[in-house]
């Protein structure tokens, strides 16, 4: 009985990539399976699909009159999985990618052993150069079975599961299909496992071939294209914490006279972060409106913009500071965070902290986190780039706002 459905999007590929991929997939240890092959809107690419297939029996070629892009071409190819009712298990596989001979067997094993809940399982990956050389090594590979065997939870962080999966399509069936391009299968995720539970296979099922000259990766290269895709990765997971009604645990405060590339840049810099449970307030302190107009531009779903016209830095800020209604408040200055990690760390840190910490900031070495205690001096002189508990930013201000200068 044929209980596994798989779906390959075609768009323009290599030749001997595609011939790879689709022989990878026929040659499957488990051959209970259907392969529906969509064709994206690229005819030229039908009569190579049809000559690699052979004639296979358990594949079917679906054509498209354009191009619908990634998450299009998934939800026509499971739409045609959905006529077949023994089909219990979902996947989809790329056209420049290898899939081990066990990759189908594995993955559909550990889901019909596992428990109800479960609904959709992943393994480790390597990659590999358009020459079909490895690139991890066994240090690396063991790196990234310890950062994809990450809990559930830390799917909101970060998209642990990767290129190699199988899920169940019951499950599927309670949410919408693929969507929010360029960041598809997170979103895909991310909605799926509000329904079900995930499990880690600590093993290599596949070659996942890194930016090769079709792939979607490779079109993320240009900076604008990186900001499209930073955009929609931020809001999968803004719009996942809003299904599930978990509210920012940070609000960033970042007042500026002025747009620029500094301003820019800085922005960028904390977008980049992995840590993203954030509101980022920007206090536009020019008379024009400038900052707004210039910032707005780089789109981001968790940034709104507070005028503060003819106002000082320490003044807005104090303002801000008291409007603010998450546990932290981070007042972003003009140090560019020097790791991605860093708010990450400093957060968690504050939570392991005792109560008599107001807040923790990085030493101008980078070296070690520091804290700022209620009942001790401090010599940093500036609050700039600095994790407060909310009431000790605003308490802290109150207390010494005469004494303040206004933030570069």
């Amino acid at each position: 009985m044929i209980d596994v459905g798989v779906v390959m999007p075609v768009y323009k590929q290599k030749p001997a990539f595609l011939e790879a991929a689709l022989n990878s997939v026929r040659r499957q240890s488990y051959r209970n399976f259907k392969l529906i092959i969509v064709i994206d809107g690229a005819p030229e690419m039908e009569p190579l699909v049809r000559q690699f297939l052979g004639g296979d029996c358990r594949a079917e070629v679906v054509s498209l009159a354009f191009n619908q892009g990634v998450a299009g071409a998934l939800n026509t190819g499971f739409k045609h999985l959905q006529r077949f009712s023994d089909i219990k298990y979902w996947t989809w596989v790329s056209s420049d990618n290898i899939y081990y001979p066990s990759y189908l067997e594995t993955l559909r094993g550990k889901l019909s052993k596992g428990p109800k809940e479960l609904g959709l399982v992943y393994s480790s990956f390597q990659c590999i150069d358009d020459d079909g050389k490895p690139i991890n090594s066994e240090q690396q590979l063991a790196a990234q079975r310890q950062y994809q065997s990450q809990a559930k939870d830390l799917l909101l962080d970060s998209s642990i599961i990767g290129v190699s999966f199988m899920y169940k399509a019951r499950y599927a069936g309670l949410i919408d299909g693929y969507g929010l391009a360029p960041v598809e299968d997170y979103d895909y995720w991310l909605r799926l496992t509000e329904h079900c539970e995930i499990k880690y296979i600590p093993v290599e099922l596949m070659d996942y071939r890194v930016d090769s000259a079709f792939s979607v990766s490779a079109t993320l290269r240009s900076h604008e294209k990186h900001r499209e895709w930073r955009y929609a990765y931020h809001l999968a997971r803004h719009n996942a914490r809003m299904r599930r009604g978990m509210a920012p645990l940070i609000t960033i405060l970042f007042p500026l006279k002025e747009s620029g590339d500094e301003a820019v840049r800085r922005i960028e810099n904390l977008y980049e972060q992995t840590f993203s449970n954030y509101l980022c307030y920007v206090l536009d302190l020019s008379a024009d409106m400038r900052v707004t107009a210039d910032l707005s531009r780089i789109s981001h779903p968790v940034t709104d913009f507070k005028w503060f016209p003819n106002t000082g830095g320490t003044t807005a800020l104090l303002h801000a500071a008291q409007m603010v209604q998450s546990p932290y408040s981070y007042v972003l200055g003009q140090q560019s965070f020097k790791d991605s990690m860093d708010l990450t760390v400093m957060f968690n840190q504050m939570e392991k902290a005792p109560a008599s910490v107001l807040s923790d900031y990085y030493t101008d070495d980078h070296k070690q986190v520091n804290y700022r205690y209620t009942s001790e001096p401090n010599h940093k002189p500036r609050i700039q780039d600095e994790l407060f508990r909310r009431q000790s930013l605003a308490d802290y201000m109150k207390a010494n706002f005469m004494t303040m200068s206004d933030p570069e």
